[in-house]
This record gives structure tokens, sequence and C-alpha cells, in this order.
């Protein structure tokens, strides 16, 4: 499979799923009203690909903003890489970062990673000076 990428957009975010290197990265703002139009081709190649796939995988949300439409497309995502790791024997980290000022962030990922507890889901605090 090719590589996805999706460059940042007003609304939407970057989107880079790099399949040489299996790193795979969401990141910027995310606050179309349409995220289901965004993100189905994407849940869609992520689907796909992971049908195929054998090799550990990174899987980064660098998020500095989402609205409630996007954490549910979050969550769809978070499940599919849960499905994938439960039934796989490929390796799987899941990065969360956030701003250490930015406590909204912060409770997002402890959110996401209680609700994926059978993910190895960090959260990766950045200090801003």
């Amino acid at each position: 499979m090719k590589n996805l990428i999706i460059q940042e957009d007003k609304y939407t975010p970057y989107v880079s799923f790099d399949v040489d290197s299996n790193q795979f990265e969401i990141a910027g703002e995310s606050y179309s009203e349409y995220t289901l139009q965004f993100f189905e081709p994407i849940l869609e190649w992520l689907n796909n690909y992971l049908a195929q796939n054998n090799r550990p995988i990174t899987f980064s949300f660098r998020m500095t903003y989402y609205n409630t439409s996007t954490s549910r497309r979050f969550f769809e995502i978070l499940k599919i890489l849960e499905d994938f790791y439960q039934h796989s024997n490929a390796a799987l980290n899941v990065n969360w970062f956030a701003n250490s000022n930015d406590m909204d962030m912060i409770e997002a990922g402890e959110d996401y990673q209680e609700d994926f507890s059978n993910l190895p889901f960090n959260i990766l605090i950045q200090e801003i000076s």
C-alpha cells in the first residue's frame, strides 16, 4: 500500500501514515463540522492496511485542538488499533502528545488511555518554557 498523506487545512489536521517506517501521525487542529467525510477514507485506509500488516507500528496524536466530532473519530481509530493489537502479533505503541500547560489535552489523553486500557498508550507531556 502507498503512504497516506493529507496536508493540514484550515479545519482539518495533518495526517501522515508512512508504511515504510510504520510511523503514523495525526497532528494540528481539527474542528470541521464534517469529520465523518474527512476521517472515513482514513478509517478505511487504516483497516485495509492493518489487515495485511505484521510489523510494529507507532501511532502518534499531536493535536493542539479538536472538537467533539473529531473526538468520536479518534475513538474509532483507537478501537481499530485495539482490535488489531489484540488479534495480531505485531507490536503497537500509541503516543498522545500534550503541552505541559494544556490540561484539556492531557485529560483527553488520560480519558482515551482509560477507555483503551488494553493498548500500549503513552501520554507524553512536552514542557513549555
